[in-house]
């Protein structure tokens, strides 16, 4: 099962692909939406989002159907007759992928005579890369999979006699399974001591009856005692932090209830520090020295700043990370003039933090 939950951010997307851009126009225009244009490609940088994901263990125990008479046939005592259900969280993780910041868009116009740049774009118009084809060049890494393991339930009923389905009531149900379970502990101890009739001469086919009549015994056995079943289920919860918090509620948790939105004060909250180790805010005047959300022929990526992310609730710890988040970083200009001379270089960008992964492969 896949479960996803939404703290502060947009829905989480999973997977990740690469619309292509290309431009044969001339002139100028005004401002453009994001993607292609006639003259110009208008581009977002990403802002950084911080996805966690939660691996839970969720254990069900269900109380077996003649567990008032486990003690009286089986001599079985604090034989459970309620069933439960409880959650633990077995450990977080962290990842990071880029949206759009709707605050940086840019827009790169192309001349009107002479070469142009390749430009690739991924789907939500983060700028990709330049001359040069994104999955030819590295794998994406943003597919996030989420699994859950499966646990085969024990049918009792597979083991069951015709006596026993036929009995007319629950007790006495119950105590013709338990001479059933005494009989198949006798057999068992028949072939061990070599003393049952029409006893198989080889060792693997004695091995093979000893291992049917323990899946038999087991079987039946939970009639009385119960059966308990574990699965492992994991979740994800989006956060796409403006600033530096302290304390911030990632998600809710409960022992009964497992993994619960913010605002579902039935669990206990599990929190998100996101300290900065170096924040360079855009303020209008820089944002006027580069140019942001003009049209040129400059071309501008993210210099990231970097926080520490700790993830913990009131008994412990699960993670503390330092990772790079777009949003707390700069705008800078990687070329000045991305046409003309520089018009063949290959430039691969970062699509969650918005840095400069390599120029010309470098």
């Amino acid at each position: 099962m896949k479960r996803q939950f939404k703290t502060i951010a947009a829905t989480l997307a999973f997977g990740f692909s690469l619309t292509t851009v290309s431009a044969w126009a001339q002139g100028n225009s005004e401002p453009y939406s994001p993607g292609l244009s006639e003259d110009a490609v208008s581009y977002w940088l990403p802002r950084t989002d911080i996805v966690l994901t939660v691996h839970t263990r969720q254990t069900v125990f269900t109380p077996g159907e003649f567990s008032r008479y486990a003690e009286r046939y089986l001599r079985l005592n604090d034989v459970k007759d309620k069933a439960e259900e409880t959650w633990e969280i077995t450990g977080i993780s962290l990842s990071t992928k880029g949206s759009p910041d709707k605050e940086q868009l840019y827009t790169l116009v192309f001349q009107s005579k002479g070469p142009r740049p390749y430009i690739e774009l991924t789907d939500d118009c983060i700028l990709s890369c330049v001359n040069t084809r994104r999955m030819d060049m590295e794998p994406s890494n943003d597919a996030i999979t989420l699994t859950t393991v499966p646990v085969n339930r024990v049918n009792a009923q597979d083991y069951m006699t015709e006596e026993i389905i036929m009995s007319g009531s629950i007790a006495k149900m119950a105590e013709l399974t338990a001479k059933e379970i005494y009989s198949i502990r006798e057999s068992r101890n028949n072939i061990i001591r070599g003393q049952a009739e029409n006893l198989p001469t080889d060792g693997e086919s004695v091995k093979f009856f000893l291992e049917q009549l323990d899946k038999q015994e087991e079987a039946l056995l939970t009639l009385f005692e119960g059966q308990t079943q574990v699965h492992e289920e994991t979740f994800t919860i989006e956060i796409s932090p403006d600033e530096p918090a302290s304390k911030l509620t990632a998600f809710r948790f409960s022992a009964k209830l497992g993994v619960l939105p913010v605002d579902n004060l039935a669990g206990e909250p599990v929190w998100i520090d996101i300290n900065s180790k170096n924040v360079f805010p855009q303020t209008d005047e820089s944002r006027k020295k580069t140019g942001s959300k003009g049209a040129n022929q400059f071309l501008y990526c993210r210099v990231p700043g970097r926080a520490v992310i700790k993830v913990y609730n009131n008994r412990q710890s699960f993670l503390t990370e330092e990772v790079p988040l777009a949003q707390f970083g700069s705008i800078e200009v990687v070329s000045k003039n991305i046409m003309g001379r520089q018009s063949d270089t290959k430039i691969i960008f970062n699509t969650a933090t918005g840095a400069v992964s390599s120029i010309n492969g470098e």
